[in-house]
């Protein structure tokens, strides 16, 4: 018949091995146990770094896709919309006619960068006009930060797509489209280097009334304005016969 050996009744040796073999068994747990709990903190730290990397791309591509969204196709950078046009049109001795000719001529040959207030329209519209630095623009902005603003804002665009790094100087004058929004056609000086002498960039940028921010859309050097029509010149140059009166009228 088995029998069951109590303490009491074990041999030194029997009691040492026992002590061996639990206090083996109790240490191999803890090896387990610290080795799986530092494997789920592993694993944890490596869920959260790629839940963070996860959540900074959808960041990323939400601002890349806002910016996207937001830019219509008349705000495309490098976009032009007097490239390859110009304006004809038949003389007329209608007022209406020619003052409305007069000023689209100006426009195009300028590419919208030089209408003066003498010959925009004195009819309501919603055309481009010269602006005005010294009235009131908006309520946290004066008229000229903003025309800094959209000039700086071009100018780094155009730095960024032609690895240059032409500085910004000051604002010489800006056109506006004021309709759903301000478009701005600005002319302003610039230096290439920092010694270098200041040069005239034209800049032209858009933003619309459901915008959150302005566009870019071109940035570069001024480019030379065609020449307008002697009639349709602020003050037109005299005729010849004009001429040759004005010159007989100074001999006498």
């Amino acid at each position: 018949m088995a029998t069951n050996l109590s303490d009491g009744d074990m041999t030194d040796g029997e009691k040492s091995s026992e002590r061996e073999t639990t206090e083996s068994t109790e240490a191999s747990s803890e090896d387990n146990g610290s080795i799986q709990k530092k494997r789920k903190i592993d694993a944890d730290s490596v869920d959260l770094s790629e839940d963070e990397e996860e959540e900074k791309e959808e960041e990323e591509e939400e601002e890349k896709d806002e910016d996207e969204d937001s830019c219509e196709n008349d705000q495309l950078w490098g976009f032009d919309s007097f490239d390859e046009t110009d304006y004809e049109s038949e003389q007329s001795d209608d007022d209406v006619d020619f003052e409305w000719n007069r000023y689209l001529c100006h426009l195009y040959n300028s590419r919208g960068f030089k209408v003066d207030s003498e010959i925009v329209p004195d009819r309501s519209f919603h055309g481009c006009r010269p602006f005005d630095f010294d009235k009131k623009f908006m309520h946290n902005i004066s008229g000229r930060e903003y025309m800094d603003n959209m000039a700086k804002l071009a100018l780094s665009k155009y730095n960024q797509h032609n690895q240059t790094d032409v500085m910004f100087d000051h604002v010489v004058r800006a056109v506006v489209k004021m309709c759903s929004g301000i478009k701005s056609y600005v002319t302003f000086m610039a230096k290439e280097s920092p010694q270098g002498d200041l040069i005239e960039y034209q800049a032209k940028t858009d933003w619309k009334v459901w915008q959150r921010n302005a566009h870019a859309i071109l940035c570069r050097p001024a480019l030379a304005m065609k020449p307008i029509p002697a009639r349709y010149l602020p003050n037109p140059l005299p005729t010849e016969e004009r001429c040759e009166t004005i010159f007989k009228s100074s001999l006498v």
